[in-house]
This record gives structure tokens, C-alpha cells and sequence, in this order.
């Protein structure tokens, strides 16, 4: 999971590389998924019996790694352009992708599909398509 964050900050620092407006749009919709996982870890820490202290330590660090990938991503890559970029950008969708259907998926079918559940997936994906229009 460390590596799946520290992956997303990486693409958060090269999507500012390539433009404001990407970055932007990278840091809504990353923020949105490191939300839920961060709530999805609190939750499963807390039925293994960990402190609530320790909870709050193992996510802030799992935050951090946010940073450190974001930072790494836009100082390193700084002045990548042409097909480095495009090779980098084309690295971290297709691992966004890979975790999607990898874990994702394979979880949300093992909870039964309501109405409710196939409408907040649509409405968040029409959500995160009107703010790239709007950035």
C-alpha cells in the first residue's frame, strides 16, 4: 500500500510537471481515493484491535509518503518534456489501472450491487469529468 501512495504522489509531482492543470486534476481525484483508503486502514486497524494512537500514526505516515512522492516527482522530473514525460505519465495510469482491476474490482464484487452503489459510481465519475471541463 506504501508503494501504491508513494506511486500516487510520484504522479501528482509529474502531473505538475506537465501542466497546472493536470496536476490539479491529478490532486482531486488522488485526494478523493487516498481519502477512502485512508478511512478503509483506520477501519481494518481498528478490528485488529490496534490503539486508536497508533491508527492515527500509521495513517499520517502513509500520508506522508504522499508528500515525499510529490516532491520526488517534481524535482526530479522537473524538466522531463516530449517522451520521457509521456512514459512516466503512461507508467503511473497504467499502475493506476493495474490496482483498479487487480484489487478494486475484485472487491466490489464481492458486496452485492444495489441501485445506490452503481449511482455514487456514476455520479463520481461524472463529478471528476465536469472538474477537469471546469480546470
Amino acid at each position: 500500500m506504501g508503494i501504491d501512495i508513494l506511486i500516487d504522489g510520484l504522479l501528482i509531482g509529474v502531473g505538475f510537471a506537465a501542466g497546472e492543470r493536470v496536476g490539479t486534476l491529478l490532486v482531486v481525484a488522488l485526494t478523493l481515493e487516498l481519502l477512502f483508503l485512508g478511512l478503509s486502514v483506520a477501519a481494518s486497524l481498528g478490528q485488529r484491535g490496534v490503539s486508536r494512537r497508533q491508527s492515527i500514526l500509521t495513517v499520517s505516515g502513509l500520508s506522508l509518503l504522499v508528500i515525499v512522492g510529490a516532491t520526488l516527482g517534481g524535482t526530479l522530473l522537473q524538466g522531463l518534456s516530449g517522451l520521457g514525460l509521456e512514459i512516466v505519465l503512461s507508467f503511473g495510469a497504467a499502475a493506476l489501472l493495474y490496482l483498479v482491476t487487480e484489487e478494486l474490482l475484485v472487491e466490489a464484487h464481492e458486496v452485492k450491487e444495489t441501485p445506490w452503489i452503481t449511482s455514487a459510481f456514476f455520479l463520481g465519475f461524472i463529478a471528476l469529468y465536469l472538474i477537469e471541463l471546469l480546470a
